[in-house]
């Protein structure tokens, strides 16, 4: 069972009353660690305080980003919670599915959640491995913020059942990045952008083909080791 709980990661929130609540909600389910990315109203906020009902140690355990691309650099999975059942061939899991994989796995594991009016846009969607989803009625499917939030929740707490955890680590967001980032330098350099208008929605793919297949820390050294060959100066 996997000894780290699970981040939630709220996206562009628009009203701290909503964080508050959200953070109430995780902890009737014993979730502590909250990030934030780019808030609307920013951080702290005493309008979550407020609405938090006590539920401080959430609150003062707040960490604050400035991208997704930064909150999620130091997990190795990452859920992302949407109405969508796919999107760029990400693969959709139901919320008992998705606490089964995060207990299973040996790195730290983020569960984004999108702003209330709009949910996530294809940048935050494009870092995640699994697209989370919610089995509510089809005809009446719009949930609240610290609702989508209580309802992961309380499947971690109730989510008891030992799972053994697979024996290789997966990389981190931040390792993976720093090889799609390479890969971005020599792509550019051999002409793969057809054009600087198509170039972020290409990388935005290509992250999202490499998250999906969560590689582990050995094979992203091996991927490095692949462009090494490619691009050194030993290539003919």
């Amino acid at each position: 069972m996997s000894s780290e709980k699970p981040i939630i990661i709220l996206v562009q929130t628009q009203m701290g009353e909503n964080i508050g609540m959200c953070a109430r909600a995780m902890l009737n389910c014993g979730l502590d660690r909250l990030r934030l990315v780019s808030p609307r109203d920013g951080w702290p906020n005493d309008r979550a305080t407020a609405t938090a009902a006590d539920a401080d140690r959430v609150i003062e355990g707040v960490e604050c980003f400035e991208s997704v691309k930064d909150a999620v650099a130091d997990c190795s999975r990452v859920f992302a919670t949407t109405a969508r059942k796919r999107s760029r061939q990400i693969p959709a899991v139901d919320v008992k599915s998705a606490v089964t994989d995060i207990r299973e796995s040996t790195g730290r594991c983020g569960i984004l959640f999108g702003p209330e009016a709009s949910g996530l846009d294809n940048e935050a969607l494009s870092y995640a491995d699994r697209l989370l989803n919610f089995p509510v009625n089809p005809e009446f499917s719009s949930l609240n913020l610290a609702q989508a939030v209580l309802l992961f929740s309380w499947e971690w707490w109730h989510g008891s059942v030992e799972v053994e955890q697979s024996g290789e680590p997966v990389a981190t967001k931040e390792a993976l990045g720093g090889f799609l980032d390479r890969l971005e330098v020599e792509l550019d350099r051999g002409g793969y952008f057809l054009s600087p208008e198509m170039k972020p929605e290409s990388l935005r793919n290509l992250r999202a083909l490499f998250g999906r297949s969560n590689p582990t820390d050995r094979e992203v050294k091996m991927l490095h080791g692949i462009v090494s060959a490619l691009t050194g100066p030993t290539r003919k």
